[in-house]
């Protein structure tokens, strides 16, 4: 893939956590697009799916947003995510063939690219607009231009097929501020059925080279009374002991009614590990409760 020479300052590496378990060269930026999220007409689900799905693999998201259809928000959006340097950039939305479905000629602008038909691209579209044919009573299967729109990609973007729709995904290899010199840019589409199903399938060659495979370990102390305040001061130690645990109290609404929660989580490459660190924070947290008067009534994972 070409990897545009952009004008970020590159050259100073970010330091990061070596411990096995965790490092944070695999971090994700997600950047969901498009006005009707912006004016209440459509609820994000797919950044709060996409958030689960790229925590269970082990990468940290740093990163969340969502844009206008607007060139300049997008633009500016994608160069500041490269000069923080995530591994992987997901967008979602405006590859249709509408107008104002412009992600593509957005990131392609902020890079410097020129767009050009993707043949491959191209002929994904064809066989969508020739099986609907098939299956819709007096549907053309002509590929006009708001069609040939969905691809036309930025200069050595790579196209992901959509299998259960007409516009393509978009993958594409940038220079950044990551410390390994470069930054995936993965554009998908914003019908949520499309988006999972491109994400589960013809995306994970991509997810396995840009942010691999890794685990995560949630789990949730339930307690047998309230009170955040007695128990903030324990939790800020067993954080402080545990720096790559995530620990967090709330009160949740569980089978049996309301009840104050300890939530332990931790992601990473390794999944041994991480339950180890989990298993000795959870410890460290049971012991400290019992300490105050609190008994732990049942514990879950997830």
């Amino acid at each position: 893939m070409i990897l545009p020479a952009l004008r970020l300052g590159i050259g100073r590496i970010r330091s990061y956590n070596p411990q096995p378990m965790f490092s944070d060269l695999r971090t994700v930026e997600i950047f969901a697009i498009g006005n009707e999220l912006l004016v209440g007409q459509v609820l994000d689900t797919n950044t709060h799916w996409l958030i689960r799905m790229v925590t269970g693999l082990g990468a940290r998201i740093t990163r969340a947003a969502m844009v206008r259809d607007d060139y300049d928000h997008i633009g500016d959006e994608i160069r500041c995510a490269l000069r923080r340097g995530p591994r992987l950039i997901l967008t979602t939305g405006g590859l249709g063939p509408t107008d104002d479905d412009l992600t593509l000629r957005a990131i392609a602008r902020a890079l410097g690219l020129p767009m050009q038909i993707h043949p491959e691209a191209l002929e994904m579209v064809r066989q969508r607009y020739a099986y609907l044919a098939t299956v819709r009573p007096n549907f053309s299967a002509e590929l006009n231009e708001a069609r040939r729109k969905m691809a036309v990609f930025p200069t050595g973007a790579v196209p992901i097929f959509n299998p259960n729709g007409a516009a393509p995904g978009m993958a594409l290899d940038v220079r950044s501020e990551h410390a390994d010199g470069v930054t995936t840019i993965v554009s998908l589409p914003g019908v949520p059925s499309e988006m999972k199903a491109i994400f589960t399938s013809t995306l994970q060659p991509v997810l396995a080279r840009t942010i691999g495979a890794g685990g995560y370990v949630e789990r949730t102390i339930v307690l047998d009374k309230g009170d955040e305040s007695r128990i903030a001061g324990l939790l800020k130690d067993v954080q402080d002991h545990h720096p790559l645990v995530y620990v967090k109290s709330r009160g949740q609404v569980l089978e049996d009614g309301l009840h104050l929660t300890v939530v332990l989580s931790l992601g990473g490459n390794d999944l041994d590990a991480i339950r180890e660190e989990v298993h000795r924070t959870e410890e460290e947290a049971i012991s400290g409760l019992a300490s105050l008067g609190y008994t732990v009534i049942r514990i879950l994972e997830s």
